[in-house]
């Protein structure tokens, strides 16, 4: 989830694009770059890069972007996910011949085996990264034309996209057409930011949002072209002509692509016209499954393998990481699978630990010390290790032997929302190839892999929102269970979390079938429970409606989060009725947005609640 902007236009370009940067670095801050094409000698054009390690401010005093000369750019803000935090692997990227300069958000799930083919035809990488590709492969179709023109060009960028597999916004300079800025996207955000006489590319608002509230939004496999002309150029070269053009699949899209006037401030566009962060992070959750679906293919794969040699395999995490554990231990169990998922901070208490134990940390920050601590514990006794984390470079990564990574870019809200979408999206991957190394037939879980992000934007969309809003207004216990059975019971749990970090209220999760044990004394009016009822072809399914049954007869209030209407349940949240196996993924967000609507009602602050941090590195 790295932030990328581009400006064309008539001003000097490093001021603008560091602005932008700073805008932008809520989406990555372990390194950044500007790239800015430098005409003032015509004879001698050339694309000057500075980047480095750090944040923003730190990389632009060492780097000194202020001094860059030229009036056609681009910059990243990295949030790594192929290769380790250092200078080379920062954006942006060239090929061999240092002509075209390449930024890029998004995963490329292809790029190790096209890295191997342009490596057999002689092209030289400095980088670990799935970008650099990108202009290696333009470099390769423009071999093809002795002096290639401007559409020669654009069909060579056409032509090596049509090789990637993955998601990018990817923004393109190329010091042979000097006054062309081109940018692609597929799946990850890119909007064209429209000013007389200049104009911006970004992946939101807020990296240009000084300069003009007018933007185009591109879509699904557009290609924009901003062109300055050449011949209407004063001494210094500024331009008072200048011309977009759009295209979709060869189509001329530019009169197609909707020109919006937005009324944000600053504050509003970084949390992209959201009141809140953790509401514009629920919000994203379609657009990170597509990257989570995409990221660490050959390390999960290398994973599933492994996990074939062991019989004991513990899964060590704490809070909403452990909640996603637990999904995983029921998804497993469809392959006779035994996993154990385990707090961290007892892992050390009652862990069985040998060399015949493989041990998975799950950890967003990478730096969560309960979790740390295990893993180190883990090695020291023999066992294989592997994390799935958030953060290159972490604490995490340094002590697993495989290191997978989430690919959920910075989460700013403390409350974990789209990251546990993303560790729900790698352990379901994980039980896929697992499956797949055993030899069972896989694809009907692939297939429905495909449909999860529109089955999340059915259960977020504006109307599910407003009745979600509406039950939250309406709820006044003070005290909430959040029940459910089977793979969702993690889900009620997790639920129960997110509501209580909240709104400050006390929730707690639990399977229905554990009611009637103790708990069903507490049903009162001072007591709501929500109840997360299963897909309808559920074996559970009717197990759950009995449960609710013995709620209603103490007069209990019932909240369902559910694939069917019911008389029997005044408030439903309606949820898509999907394959089970599947369905912590739509029955997710729908609890995340009661408890936001929730603390929203109460006034709570909803992205730094009390006494809570992002990441628990202490014991």
């Amino acid at each position: 989830m790295c932030g990328i902007i581009g400006y064309i236009g008539n001003q000097q370009a490093s001021p603008i694009l560091l602005n932008g940067l700073k805008r932008l670095e809520y989406r990555g801050y372990d390194s950044c770059g500007i790239g800015i094409i430098d005409n003032t000698n015509p004879n001698d054009i050339n694309i000057i890069i500075k980047k480095n390690i750090g944040k923003v401010n730190e990389v632009s005093a060492k780097e000194d972007f202020s001094n860059m000369n030229g009036y056609v750019g681009i910059s990243h803000d990295r949030w790594g996910t192929h290769g380790k935090i250092t200078k080379e692997n920062a954006h942006p990227h060239t090929d061999c011949n240092n002509n075209l300069c390449v930024v890029h958000n998004g995963i490329i799930s292809n790029y190790a085996e096209l890295k191997t083919i342009l490596m057999d035809k002689g092209h030289k990488f400095k980088s670990e990264t799935d970008t650099e590709i990108i202009p290696h492969l333009i470099e390769e179709e423009l071999k093809k034309y002795d002096i290639p023109s401007e559409n020669d060009y654009i069909y060579a960028i056409k032509e090596a996209l049509k090789k990637i597999d993955g998601t990018y916004a990817i923004l393109i300079l190329n010091k042979n057409f000097p006054n062309m800025l081109v940018g692609v996207k597929n799946e990850s955000p890119l909007i064209v930011g429209l000013k007389e006489n200049e104009y911006f590319l970004g992946s939101d608002i807020s990296a240009f949002l000084e300069w003009t509230k007018d933007i185009i939004p591109l879509e699904d496999g557009d290609i924009v072209i901003l062109k300055k002309d050449d011949n209407n150029s004063d001494a210094n070269g500024t331009s008072a002509n200048l011309s977009y053009k759009i295209y979709n699949n060869d189509i001329d899209a530019t009169n197609k692509r909707k020109k919006i006037t937005i009324e944000w401030d600053i504050e509003s566009a970084e949390k992209g016209g959201y009141e809140h962060f953790m509401l514009k992070e629920i919000m994203e959750e379609p657009e990170i499954i597509k990257d989570s679906s995409k990221i660490s293919t050959s390390e999960i794969k290398k994973l599933a393998k492994e996990m074939k040699n062991y019989d004991k395999i513990y899964i060590v995490a704490m809070g909403t990481s452990l909640n996603a554990s637990m999904v995983a231990e029921y998804w497993f169990s469809n392959h006779n699978k035994l996993i154990i998922p385990c707090d961290s901070s007892e892992f050390l208490v009652k862990g069985i630990i040998d060399e015949n134990t493989l041990v998975i940390g799950i950890t967003q920050s990478g730096e969560t010390y309960d979790t740390i601590k295990a893993l180190k514990y883990a090695k020291k006794q023999g066992a294989k290790t592997a994390t799935i984390v958030n953060v290159l470079g972490s604490s995490a990564t340094r002590e697993a032997d495989i290191i997978i990574m989430m690919g959920s870019g910075i989460e700013i809200s403390v409350c974990a929302t789209k990251t546990y979408m993303s560790q729900l999206m790698i352990l379901y991957r994980l039980f896929i190839e697992y499956g797949l190394v055993i030899g069972k037939d896989m694809s009907k879980y692939q297939q429905e892999m495909e449909n999860i992000p529109n089955y999340i934007k059915e259960v977020i969309g504006e109307k599910e929102r407003e009745n979600i809003k509406h039950i939250a207004k309406n709820l006044t216990a003070s005290n909430y269970l959040f029940i459910s059975k089977g793979v969702n019971l993690p889900n009620s749990l997790e639920g129960a979390l997110k509501f209580k970090e909240i709104t400050y209220l006390h929730a707690e999760g639990m399977s229905s079938g554990f009611l009637k044990h103790g708990t069903i004394s507490l049903i009162d009016e001072n007591m709501d429970t929500v109840v997360l009822i299963p897909p309808t072809k559920s074996e559970l399914f009717k197990s759950v409606l009995a449960n609710i049954e013995e709620i209603k007869a103490r007069n209990g209030k019932i909240i369902g989060v559910s694939p069917v209407e019911s008389q029997n349940i005044e408030n439903i949240i309606k949820v898509p009725d999907v394959m089970e196996e599947v369905s912590p993924f739509v029955y997710a967000p729908a609890c995340q947005l009661l408890a936001y609507y929730k603390a929203v009602e109460m006034g709570r602050d909803v992205d730094k609640p009390r006494g809570l941090a992002k990441s628990v590195t202490v014991e």
